[in-house]
């Protein structure tokens, strides 16, 4: 059983579970035992996800170079990546966690997945273990802020499942602006008492878009899937993303940065349908 909002009762209080024992007898240890496993998990996360990004700045130049390629678009020089934190909003450390989590290697492996497929013999600490494969499917992707929750995180939307999530991230939160739309990589860590669904937390730095880019965001994707189902009848989102989640990093770097246009952003997307699709 969980609370929805209630206030904390006192040690000597009533469980809000309603057993007739004392809160002190009954669920607190529970949710006492629930938040340090809790602390510890995001303890690993943070590990986890600085052993991965050292893998991704040891890989191979060449490698780098043809995901800089595909992440930019040809809007830069791979000798400028040191520069794009500052001129693309963190552009650098969000190309680097893109290339961890997404590029696939010569081997058909991103490095998260060829980290996960090695996990028996690797000396990872087990909560790191516990953690690796369900970050194997995680991809770039936009979600849509709902709710704002204070120092507490957020309430997200999937912008292209509709599936909401929770971004327990009270750091990120505050980054956050209502209906903003961030693409970026969200990883799944804890899950809360008596609840199916984990929280989630950025992995690196995430893009933010204004609430009005929305609507040409999804139907920019919907083209693409649209286009990648020709060669593969039965692929959803997922099997584009594998293959694709680049496009995102392409329809940001269309938007304006000065003033809204969203003359430009339909030019764009009528381009991306007569190229993809031919209409």
């Amino acid at each position: 059983m969980t609370r929805t909002g209630a206030p904390k009762p006192g040690r000597n209080d009533p469980c809000y579970c309603g057993s007739g024992r004392k809160y002190k007898d009954c669920h607190l240890r529970q949710e006492e035992e629930w938040r340090s496993q809790q602390l510890r998990l995001r303890n690993a996360q943070d590990s986890l996800l600085q052993r991965i990004l050292a893998m991704a700045t040891d890989a191979e130049a060449a490698d780098l170079r043809t995901a800089f390629d595909r992440y930019w678009n040809g809007r830069y020089q791979f000798e400028q990546l040191a520069e794009l934190n500052e001129r693309e909003g963190y552009g650098a450390d969000r190309f680097m966690v893109w290339f961890a989590f997404d590029y696939r290697q010569s081997d058909g492996q991103t490095l998260v997945s060829r980290l996960a497929k090695t996990i028996d013999q690797s000396d990872l600490p087990p909560l790191e273990r516990q953690l690796l494969p369900q970050w194997v499917d995680v991809r770039l992707r936009p979600y849509r802020v709902e709710r704002l929750r204070p120092n507490a995180g957020a309430n997200l939307r999937d912008l292209l499942t509709d599936e909401p999530l929770i971004l327990a991230d009270s750091h990120a939160s505050l980054r956050l602006e209502l209906d903003e739309v961030i693409v970026g990589h969200l990883v799944p860590v804890d899950t809360p008492l008596g609840a199916n669904q984990s929280n989630y937390y950025l992995a690196g730095p995430a893009a933010h878009l204004t609430p009005d880019t929305a609507e040409p965001l999804r139907a920019f994707a919907d083209i693409h899937l649209a286009a990648f189902r020709r060669n593969h009848p039965d692929a959803g989102w997922l099997e584009l993303l594998r293959e694709r989640s680049e496009i995102f990093s392409h329809f940001i770097l269309i938007l304006p940065t000065d003033k809204p246009d969203p003359e430009r952003i339909q030019r764009f997307i009528a381009e991306t349908r007569q190229q993809l699709l031919g209409e």
